[in-house]
């Protein structure tokens, strides 16, 4: 996935839970990990429309404590699976662990934002250096990106894949 992205802000406010705000209890009650199942439900109880209308490159905008509660990875799975970014004014701990873990492209600690970012607002953002582009209102918005060694995750799709990918190389030395 790349880590830049261009598309729709879809806004979201203070506290939005993990369990049963990200996604829906009864996916994480069930256990579903499948991409495709998560994807359909994500972000439904605060947003119906959101997993029914939301485009690959579309960005999630959120306020303060986004994905506190419960530590279950189906929340950063299923944004995503709906391929999508996030930008948060904070992200809990718990949740960024997830998230890193998951491979999900975030700026996760950008003070103010949602205050200089409208529901609907064309945004083009470059997630590794922190640049947000407003291309609604113009306005150039510069965040504290993730450190760099995080992208290694990133970039692998997650952990799962980042820890495959280096222990298979040590294996062949």
């Amino acid at each position: 996935m790349s880590d830049k992205m261009r598309g729709r802000a879809w806004k979201f406010g203070d506290g939005v839970l993990n369990d049963g705000g990200i996604m829906d209890f009864e996916m994480v009650r069930k256990g579903v990990f499948d991409p495709d199942v998560l994807g359909r439900y994500c972000l439904a109880a605060v947003s119906p429309d959101f997993a029914k209308n939301a485009l690959p490159g579309d960005i999630v905008v959120a306020g303060c404590d986004f994905g506190r509660g419960q530590l279950h990875d189906q929340g950063p799975l299923s944004i995503k699976a709906r391929g999508v970014g996030l930008i948060a004014e904070s992200v809990t701990r718990a949740f960024f662990r997830l998230a890193i873990s998951s491979g999900l492209i975030m700026i996760p600690f950008a003070p103010e934002i949602k205050g200089r970012i409208n529901e609907g607002d064309q945004l083009d953002v470059d997630f590794r250096s922190g640049r947000i582009e407003n291309l609604t209102t113009g306005e150039t918005i510069r965040a504290q990106p993730m450190a760099e060694f995080l992208w290694e995750f990133i970039d692998a799709g997650g952990e799962k894949n980042w820890l495959q990918q280096h222990y298979s190389a040590q294996a062949r030395r």
